[in-house]
């Protein structure tokens, strides 16, 4: 842990950021309640995965393909009447069918970045870029996190959160990264704070536990799925809502029914996206993890971490520096 607490000092004091960053604590609460953002992708009794920002646009172009397949088919359909079409409609349809199968599996199966995962059995993070594993023991992690806010003519007032995490490479103590556990675009410091104190209430209160932070003893993931996505799923039609807005005065009628026509018009290409998404990750989190890393997210695996075993190797001489002597100097 010397070379993450140095990086975090050397970073404070470079930036000039030590007065203006919020220190985040694996043993102090961040918010009042922990809240589930999009990027937990997997939870079980023993890890939990959270999605890096890489893969937010995974599974896009497979759903551009699928929409013009599909309308395709259906502005075509009409050639059907007309005697020997019957070939020509299935080989241009077969065509693009063809292509969004092939898009598909490209983005399926196309290398992408490994989940960010927190081992409750060792209290460990791991997170795997190719053949290169950081890690850093949850009991003494290094997160930080600094709200902006930017206005400019194009997008108006906009507000940036990033929340970061630092990490050492297995092996190799002094290569230490700043890993962004989500996109910051959007995020106040109240949400991301929200989202550490879910990733928290995780390692330190049991696996599951409800939306106070207290514990359970039967998993509701289930329940806390259902709930997020019926309220973020981007496969809908927002009806509702547009009426809202049209009741507010925020939003004109006609443009109320523009956009929800809009809404249905794309509500293929939202759908393909999403389930692309779904088995891109899955396979990432199967497939990308060092042996080290499965075989301690058995249940029936070892307890110690990657940081022990680096100790027993002699890789953190001096590691005794204490965090105040690794602190940065005051301003």
């Amino acid at each position: 842990m010397q070379s993450i607490k140095s990086y975090f000092a050397d970073l404070s004091q470079r930036l000039g950021l030590a007065d203006e960053l919020i220190v985040l604590s694996p043993n102090r609460r961040a918010a009042k309640q922990p809240m589930q953002l999009g990027e937990v992708q997997d939870q079980t009794e023993h890890y939990l995965d959270l999605s890096s920002g890489a893969e937010e646009g995974k599974g896009i172009f497979t759903g551009v393909w699928g929409l013009l397949t599909i309308y395709s088919a259906i502005l075509m359909a009409p050639a059907l009447r007309l005697e020997g079409e019957l070939i020509n409609y299935l080989t241009v349809i077969g065509g693009a069918f063809g292509i969004t199968l092939t898009v598909f599996l490209l983005e399926v199966f196309w290398p992408s970045s490994s989940p960010i995962r927190f081992n409750r059995r060792t209290r460990e993070i791991y997170f795997q870029d190719k053949d290169k594993l950081y890690h850093a023991p949850w009991d003494e992690a290094v997160a930080w996190m600094q709200e902006s806010r930017t206005v400019t003519q194009y997008t108006g007032a906009m507000t940036e959160t990033p929340l970061q995490l630092l990490l050492q490479r297995y092996g190799h103590a002094e290569e230490v990264i700043a890993l962004r556990l989500n996109l910051p675009m959007g995020r106040t410091a109240e949400t991301q704070g929200m989202l550490w104190e879910y990733l928290r209430c995780y390692m330190e209160k049991g696996p599951w536990f409800d939306e106070q932070g207290n514990t359970l003893s039967a998993s509701n993931r289930k329940e806390v799925l259902d709930k997020y996505r019926k309220k973020h799923r981007t496969a809908k039609v927002n009806l509702q809502l547009n009426r809202d807005l049209v009741q507010q005065n925020i939003m004109p009628r006609g443009r109320m029914w523009a956009t929800t026509v809009f809404e249905v018009f794309m509500l293929p290409l939202f759908y393909i996206r999403d389930l692309t998404a779904k088995y891109a990750r899955q396979r990432a989190a199967s497939n990308h993890w060092h042996p080290l890393v499965k075989e301690r997210c058995r249940p029936d695996g070892p307890t110690t971490r990657l940081y022990d075993l680096e100790m027993a190797e002699g890789l953190h001489e001096g590691a005794e520096m204490s965090a105040v002597e690794q602190a940065p100097a005051p301003r």
